[in-house]
């Protein structure tokens, strides 16, 4: 597991697997969603929730939509960073509310 962000106990982060779409994970104690980013020609075309057993309560899951949205790029470069270039990426701390 690569964590990525952690946002009042809402952690998000990458498996270890380096397949495409990318696949970015949030969980709260046992549930759990994951999110995939769908490219088009290069650009982020969509993105999707993936169905998974012990999901995330509906709070949890628009604030994993909204750090998701609000961090598209970064995401996408740390996980070139990790899987591609095989860097030790950053864990950050997000102590901003986020609307």
């Amino acid at each position: 597991m690569v964590r990525l962000y952690d946002y009042y106990g809402l952690e998000v982060y990458f498996k270890n697997n380096i397949l495409l779409p990318i696949t970015v994970y949030a969980r709260r104690g046992a549930n759990e969603s994951a999110v995939s980013i769908h490219f088009k020609n290069g650009l982020v075309d969509t993105i999707h929730f993936l169905e998974l057993e012990n999901e995330l309560d509906d709070n949890d899951r628009e604030t994993f939509r909204l750090i998701i949205e609000q961090n598209m790029s970064e995401i996408i470069k740390l996980w070139l960073d990790n899987f591609l270039y095989h860097k030790e990426i950053p864990f950050e701390i997000i102590k901003n509310k986020i609307n």
